[in-house]
């Protein structure tokens, strides 16, 4: 669906471009998604006594994504296997992550060579850093989705909880009547 919808965006560029720039924003909001799961769940925890072995204070002082999952997962308790399935594509999305939290915004213009056997044997400066652009493409961009909705789905079925939020404003009709709001709910 996104690789057809990519030649209706109203930014610029050419397709390619377009493309890409959805797929990089796409595999990083599957990963904000996990990231931001964790974390109204690991709010809730403390509210269960099922949970009291997670101490949210710690968790909230902590900042590796992989000490926070950890956390969440011995509290339920759920064993993490990093070195397969779920947990390593997460582990692969973080990498990613990385990469692309690190890196420069380049482009390789066209180089004309005048002479090929005198040309230098590197014609432009290595982008050690700009690994993350070889993942970008349709079939990484769904791989990244179905995996923040599986560790969602898998959180949410061990904890039973599946954080909601909402805003509610409310006006009343007589003087004494205040806005209220925003209101959580979970």
């Amino acid at each position: 669906m996104m690789g057809q919808a990519v030649g209706h965006l109203p930014t610029g560029g050419n397709i390619k471009e377009r493309e890409f720039a959805s797929f990089t924003g796409s595999m990083l909001l599957s990963f904000c998604a996990i990231e931001s799961f964790s974390a109204s769940v690991a709010f809730s925890m403390p509210h269960e006594d099922r949970f009291n072995t997670l101490d949210f204070e710690m968790y909230n002082r902590t900042s590796r994504f992989w000490d926070k999952i950890e956390m969440i997962c011995h509290a339920i308790p759920y064993q993490i296997d990093k070195s397969q399935g779920l947990f390593q594509t997460i582990a692969e999305m973080q990498r990613w992550r990385n990469l692309v939290t690190h890196a420069s915004p380049y482009r390789v213009e066209p180089t004309d060579i005048a002479n090929t056997t005198s040309a230098p044997r590197r014609l432009h400066k290595p982008f050690h850093d700009k690994e993350y652009t070889r993942r970008v493409d349709l079939e990484n961009a769904k791989k990244f989705y179905d995996c923040a909705y599986e560790y969602i789905k898998l959180i949410g079925q061990l904890t039973g909880i599946e954080p909601r939020a909402m805003a509610q404003y409310t006006v009343g009709s007589d003087d004494t009547a205040k806005q209220k709001g925003p209101s959580i709910s979970q």
